[in-house]
């Protein structure tokens, strides 16, 4: 064999080594073979319809992340304003027997204090989204608690209101109609779209700002705010009649914010059921593609091994073969 046939023979035996040596290091890395075509026969039709159901599970565990996230801040929000709520209405109807005009102010000031906490606590965000806006996910859900009293106290003002029942029906009127509370407050959109969370599964959260237990409670916390605003002044019976019914409209929608705390909850549970049906799943296909494609991972750092130690003698002759001379030959 001519000097540059052998160079040629070595080096090539060197590259193919060297290139062995790479796929066993990969396939002792990893545990999956380097070379699936060659494993399978190039049929991917089994790995393919694996890997495919698996993104749409990582899809699916995306969306019920976000949305776990979304409703755990709409139940700590919910959980808020209904303790704020009705610690405020059991102080108002706690105080009605006293007939004191000064508590009735006070009362009506922890009224107006009350409600730009409850206004804060829906109008919370995680990242750039407002839980309580629906589809208006970049709007704030509420605006400013004095923006919603002056508008309810020029609504009862309006109304010619001259009796606590005559103020309460205002109160009423102004919260039910499109172009009262939901046009002067509110700020968000309609709620939002169910989302997929498996196959042939979806989730909803549709709770917005002007849910009916959410709308409830702001009204009576509204109502008792009017105290503060000198409405009915100069009767003390009936302003305090006017805290009695404030007070008692706050007690009736308690059960509402429990049954919308409820609601949420719902949605979580079949939220996190559907992530764990996923996770199991993913658990399963991950399984059989590993049986599709592991490699024994010690027999492979065996190979490897082997492998180094051939490519290392074949550097050793190489070295001594490129010293020979006529010399040492004759």
């Amino acid at each position: 064999m001519g000097d540059l046939a052998q160079v040629r023979m070595l080096t090539g035996q060197g590259s193919r080594l060297k290139s062995q040596m790479n796929q066993l290091s990969v396939e002792a890395t990893t545990g999956l073979v380097a070379d699936k075509t060659a494993r399978l026969k190039g049929n991917y039709v089994q790995v393919a319809g694996i890997e495919s159901r698996l993104g749409q599970i990582a899809a699916y565990r995306t969306v019920t992340s976000e949305q776990l996230i979304l409703t755990s801040g709409m139940q700590t929000a919910i959980n808020t304003v209904s303790s704020q709520s009705n610690a405020l209405g059991s102080a108002l109807l706690g105080a009605v027997s006293s007939q004191n005009e000064l508590r009735i102010s006070a009362l009506g000031d922890d009224a107006t204090a009350t409600l730009k906490s409850v206004l804060s606590a829906l109008n919370v965000r995680i990242g750039e989204r407002s839980l309580f806006s629906g589809k208006a996910t970049g709007t704030q859900t509420f605006g400013s608690a004095d923006e919603l009293m002056d508008a309810l106290q020029n609504a009862v003002t309006a109304s010619g209101a001259v009796s606590s029942g005559d103020v309460e029906a205002a109160v009423n009127a102004f919260f039910s109609d499109p172009s009262g509370f939901q046009a002067t407050s509110y700020k968000g959109g309609d709620s939002n779209d169910p989302v997929p969370i498996g196959p042939g599964e979806t989730a909803q959260v549709d709770v917005t700002g002007m849910d009916p237990a959410i709308v409830g409670m702001i009204k009576g916390v509204a109502m008792a705010g009017l105290l503060a605003r000198g409405v009915l002044s100069g009767s003390v019976t009936a302003r305090s009649d006017l805290m009695r019914r404030a007070g008692e409209s706050l007690a009736g929608t308690q059960e509402l914010l429990a049954g919308l705390g409820a609601h949420v909850g719902s949605t979580e549970a079949a939220m996190q059921n559907a992530a764990t049906r996923n996770d199991a799943e993913k658990d399963t296909l991950e399984s059989a593609r590993l049986n599709l494609l592991s490699v024994d991972q010690y027999e492979t750092a065996t190979k490897y091994q082997e492998t180094q130690g051939q490519l290392q003698a074949l550097y050793t002759l190489t070295s001594r073969a490129s010293r020979l001379s006529l010399v040492d030959y004759l």
